[in-house]
């Protein structure tokens, strides 16, 4: 009986030894199909990852060119495209309208490929003025019109302008005004008017700066006595030959200081001109030659001319430096030199920063220094200081 029971025990533990066993196994089985199942699908997605990379590699190989049809386009140094209108381009400087961006600045060293739909008037070194169809690319230049096409290396383009562009757009404007009104005890007014005009196209360019001081204090008698009083006008006209090298067919100024002892100087003049660096960041060019003058003083010691006409030399220099995004510096220097009777040596240096408030309206600080080496005497023995001296704070407009 005992027996029978151990025999009984013994086939009830090995069929379930064999049972688990057999499960064991059979889960084994269904892990690795599951795995290897997981293994082609991973494998799978690999492969596709590796063909959608591969196909878009091969569209990004492709380089997409615009069309230039209704709009101008320019594709920057970072491969960006930009649509919209050309304005111009001037001392390394492209102007571009963007519907979205607005009117842009753009550093021609910026500039990747640029195609044009309108035809252009065009300056290039070594050829003079053209106009066409513009394209250009990282160094070359294609110029298409009626009767040809022409290809030039990139570095010969001095400038260019769109055809037909109206007239408005080819000028820029910024005046200038300070003031400092005083009243009570010190009655007092002080008046300061700047006003700089450029236009520019693609071989010339015009430029007009005038500036002028008054100032009037009490007279005691509670009337208004002026203590200062003067105006400088000057304008010349440039035509670029080259890049760097232009000639200034006119040169005129007129320059009124009545407490200088001159009621006006007329300058006429002509010369040629270099641009020493002409950058987004940086403008140095320097202009002189011969030039003309004439002198009408106020008043004049007894025996004395009160007009004095002789030849000269004048010299101009223009510095204009971005410091940052919003600030600049700007420095002009004029020489001018003549007989004794004249004023001998005269110049006159106006350096100015400009911080931008905001959109076209900046303040303007200039620190302003005339000079006549020989002043002439007055009626009434007195003889003008040599050195003007002046700091106008204001708030200068930009159109």
């Amino acid at each position: 009986m005992i027996q029978k029971f151990l025999t009984a025990i013994i086939i009830y533990l090995f069929l379930v030894v064999f049972f688990t066993v057999s499960a064991a196994e059979i889960s084994d089985t269904n892990l690795s199909s599951d795995a290897v199942q997981d293994g082609k699908e991973s494998q799978a997605i690999i492969d596709q990852t590796a063909a959608a990379s591969k196909n878009n590699a091969s569209v990004e190989s492709k380089a997409w060119i615009p069309p230039a049809k209704n709009f101008d386009w320019v594709q920057l140094t970072s491969d960006e495209w930009l649509k919209g209108q050309i304005k111009g381009m001037y001392e390394n400087n492209l102007e571009f309208n963007s519907d979205k961006l607005g009117l842009l600045e753009l550093d021609w060293g910026d500039v990747k490929i640029l195609r044009s739909h309108r035809v252009s008037n065009v300056n290039i070194d070594g050829v003079g003025p053209t106009s066409g169809i513009l394209e250009v690319t990282d160094d070359s230049l294609k110029i298409i019109n009626d009767y040809e096409d022409k290809t030039y290396d990139r570095s010969r383009l001095i400038s260019f302008a769109p055809a037909g562009k109206k007239e408005l757009d080819l000028w820029s404007i910024k005046a200038t005004l300070s003031f400092d009104v005083q009243r009570g005890n010190t009655n007092q007014s002080d008046y300061s008017a700047k006003v700089n005009i450029k236009r520019r196209a693609s071989t010339t360019r015009f430029l007009l700066d005038y500036l002028g001081n008054l100032s009037k204090t009490n007279g005691g008698d509670g009337s208004q006595v002026e203590t200062v009083n003067n105006h400088r006008l000057n304008a010349n006209y440039d035509y670029y030959k080259t890049r760097y090298y232009f000639y200034t067919p006119v040169y005129a100024e007129y320059y009124s200081d009545q407490f200088s002892n001159i009621d006006w100087k007329v300058t006429l003049a002509a010369g040629i001109g270099y641009t020493v660096i002409d950058n987004r960041r940086t403008e140095l060019s320097f202009s002189g030659g011969p030039a003309f003058s004439k002198t009408k003083f106020i008043s004049v010691a007894a025996g004395k001319n009160d007009t004095e006409s002789t030849p000269a030399t004048w010299l101009k220099t223009n510095y204009d430096i971005k410091l940052t995004k919003t600030i600049d510096f700007i420095a002009k220097y004029n020489i001018q030199v003549g007989n004794k009777a004249s004023g001998g040596y005269t110049h006159h240096i106006i350096m100015t920063v400009e911080s931008e408030i905001i959109g076209s309206l900046d303040l303007d600080i200039s620190l302003i220094w005339d000079r006549t080496s020989h002043p002439t005497e007055a009626a009434d023995g007195t003889t003008p200081y040599p050195n003007d001296y002046g700091l106008t704070l204001g708030i200068s407009y930009t159109y």
